[in-house]
Order: C-alpha cells, then sequence, then structure tokens
C-alpha cells in the first residue's frame, strides 16, 4: 500500500505538532509517559491531545515501550478524527498505523518478520495474539480511517489489509472497545462502494444492531448508523434518523466519563448530520 510521501507526511505532522509545545520535556521515558497521560486524559482540549502525542513520541524514542506505543495509536486516532484538513487527517492516521505497528512488533516476533514483507502482512496479522488486541485494533481502526478519506484507487488496494485487520480483530474480541468490530463492519457494508460488492445495508443494519445493543453507551455507533445506513439510498429512514440522532444529542455526558471526549464528539458531529438533515433526505 502506497501513502503519503514521506515528505509531505513530515510537513503536514511539523506543522501539526512541533508548535504545540515549542520544547522539548525533560526526564526519562517512564517520567515522560506518565505526563502524557495526564495530557491525553483531556483529550477534549485538542492542543493538550496534541501535547500527549508529541511527548508519547519522545518518550519512545528514549524507550520502545508497547503499552505507550499503543496509546499513541489510539490518539493519533482521536487527533485525526478532531482533525478537519482532509491532507492532515490522512497523515495523522498514517502515523497512527505507523505507531500500531510499532507496538506489535516490540512484543510479537512473528508479526515483526512476516510484516517486513508487503506480501506477507495478512499473514503477519493472523500471528496477533488477544493480549496485543489494543495495537491491533488501533492500526485497524487508524487504516479504516486513512482508506475512508483516500482516493477511490487507494480505498480498492487498501481494501484486503483493512478488512483482514478487522476480521482479526473480531475473532480475537469482537467486543473490545465498544463492540468496535461491529461498528467497523456496519460502516464498511454501508459505505464500500458498489462496485466492490460488499456494500449491503441489511448487513450494515445487523451489525449496528448488535454494536449498540452491546455498547449503547458509546455514541458514535449511533452517529455511524445515522449517518451510513439510515442515508443510504436503499435506506433513507428519516424516522430512525431522527430517533438515534435525538438519543446521542439527549445523553448526558458526565454519565460516562471513560468516553466523554469520545461522546462529546459524537454529539458534535450529530449536530452537524441534524443541520443537514433536509439535504441528506432529499
Amino acid at each position: 500500500m502506497t501513502r503519503l510521501s514521506f515528505s509531505c507526511r513530515l510537513a503536514i505532522l511539523c506543522s501539526l505538532f512541533f508548535p504545540v509545545t515549542g520544547y522539548s520535556q525533560q526526564g526519562d521515558a517512564e517520567t515522560l509517559i506518565a505526563k502524557a497521560k495526564e495530557l491525553y486524559n483531556e483529550r477534549s482540549d485538542t492542543n493538550k491531545l496534541r501535547q500527549a502525542a508529541n511527548i508519547l513520541e519522545e518518550a519512545n524514542q528514549k524507550k520502545a515501550d508497547y503499552q505507550s506505543l499503543a496509546l499513541l495509536s489510539h490518539a493519533y486516532y482521536f487527533l485525526g478524527e478532531k482533525t478537519e484538513d482532509t491532507d492532515a487527517k490522512l497523515a495523522i492516521h498514517d502515523r497512527g498505523v505507523n505507531a500500531g505497528e510499532r507496538a506489535l512488533k516490540l512484543v510479537n516476533g512473528d508479526f515483526a518478520a512476516l510484516s517486513a514483507e508487503k506480501k506477507n502482512y495478512e499473514e503477519a496479522i493472523k500471528k496477533v495474539n488477544k493480549d496485543q488486541i489494543e495495537a491491533l485494533y488501533w492500526v485497524a481502526a487508524n487504516l479504516a480511517r486513512w482508506m475512508k478519506f483516500n482516493s477511490f484507487g487507494k480505498k480498492v488496494s487498501t481494501k484486503p489489509k483493512v478488512l483482514a485487520l478487522w476480521n482479526r480483530v473480531k475473532e480475537l474480541d469482537s467486543t473490545y472497545f465498544y463492540a468496535g468490530a461491529f461498528r467497523f463492519f456496519g460502516g464498511y457494508h454501508a459505505l464500500a462502494p458498489s462496485i466492490t460488492g460488499d456494500n449491503d445495508p441489511v448487513k450494515a443494519k445487523n451489525f449496528f444492531d448488535i454494536a449498540m445493543k452491546t455498547a449503547p453507551q458509546y455514541l458514535e455507533t449511533k452517529v455511524l448508523c445515522a449517518e451510513a445506513y439510515c442515508c443510504h439510498a436503499k435506506i433513507k429512514d428519516r424516522d430512525l434518523f431522527k430517533k438515534l440522532i435525538s438519543e446521542v444529542l439527549a445523553t448526558d455526558l458526565k454519565q460516562y466519563p471513560e468516553i466523554e471526549a469520545e461522546n462529546r464528539l459524537a454529539q458534535e458531529k450529530a449536530k452537524k448530520l441534524l443541520e443537514k438533515e433536509g439535504e441528506l433526505f432529499e
């Protein structure tokens, strides 16, 4: 898979990250990681999220660590979600894929060896075990977003790798991160280009229903269902769209403090969808 050129990614990432802190953090890797976690816990603040990513990068230059690299991959995913500019979004998710793969290579020699050959990447994914699902999940999530916002050609060429990642997540723990695998496959089957043969709104709805039943507190699932399924050209279910968006906007964010930042972002997305309701159901 060909992603953005290194020079292009570097230019975008430098503009995104290095101006945020403006200085190098002091301390050993453990101290830096602790500081990054404090900042990450306030990730609704985009600047603090960027600082957290920056510090985690610096910590792993001093001492590579699986858990902090997995967290870094997660941080890049959320930062990409909060980024509007497409080129910047692609660069951030590319960085998220890289961080997650670095984490897996640290703890899984089979993955490291096989993934060194691009043709063996799908075999490498099969070697990842349940103890390593955190890094695997965020590689899958970042690459899925990278694919979604990329050109049609990149979507087609990246599809086998993305599906291999998500099928492995689903095999290891389909409920991980608020039924993330079911949420992905719901979105995938609703949004996949028809030419792929995978566009199936009925299948998408089944996956969304499982995800919403398994983890109703994670609002992004309802937002994605409203956007991808309810607005599907073959479905156009305006009543369900209104129901899902209303439920999202009525949720008290303080009720689920561990995902308050994610749910706040989901509410922001829901408001934007509601503003476009007339256009979406013309």
